[in-house]
């Protein structure tokens, strides 16, 4: 819901990472390593670290941010490196859950109901932004693919995963509320697909 506002106001913020690392990595280089720095969080969750697993977590999410702008700094944006950013969320979105799930036996159906939004909602972007593709549709950001508004995007995900980790004793609400909001971006891509197609 707040992706495109907060992408523009933290490209400043962003410019005294980027610029080291874009002369040392390339965007799909640092993509690999937020990868690897989310595989380590996934471990600490599933092992109930759940402290050190935010901080791993929130690291994860900021070398998801940063890979694209790399890659725009060194000129070498490429329809890969979006295919590889995308798949790297969607590893995390769902390996966050199953890993919840490994420590919380008495959240699993929560868990379970969250995963199947994810895969409806998910299903619904990626479908809809090869059809937008395939008919040279605009873009509305610069990314790599046609991203619609939604109530849940990736700002809303980060806080998911910040509160999942850090309010243990209430993982249960927070998985339903967040399952229930998942499910109304799904009906919204929806609507926007039936509108514009």
């Amino acid at each position: 819901m707040l992706d495109e506002e907060l992408r523009k106001s933290a490209k400043p913020l962003y410019a005294p990472l980027t610029a080291p690392l874009a002369s040392r990595m390339s965007g799909n280089a640092v993509s690999l390593a937020g990868l690897a720095v989310g595989v380590l969080c996934l471990a600490l969750v599933a092992l109930g670290y759940n402290a050190f697993a935010l901080v791993f977590w929130l690291a994860n999410r900021l070398l998801d941010g940063l890979d694209g702008e790399v890659a725009r700094i060194r000129g070498e944006a490429s329809e890969f490196g979006s295919f590889l950013d995308i798949a790297a969320d969607f590893f995390m979105y769902g390996g966050l859950l199953v890993a919840l799930a490994i420590q919380h036996e008495d959240a699993r159906l929560a868990l379970a109901v969250l995963f199947l939004a994810y895969y409806l909602n998910g299903s619904l972007f990626l479908a809809l932004s090869s059809v937008l593709e395939r008919l040279k549709a605009e873009r509305k950001t610069e990314r790599g693919l046609h991203f619609r508004r939604s109530l849940t995007e990736g700002f809303e995900t980060i806080m998911f995963g910040v509160l999942a980790l850090a309010l243990p004793a209430y993982i249960s609400p927070i998985v339903w509320i967040f399952a229930a909001m998942v499910f109304i971006s799904a009906i919204q891509r929806l609507l926007d697909a039936r509108r514009m197609l």
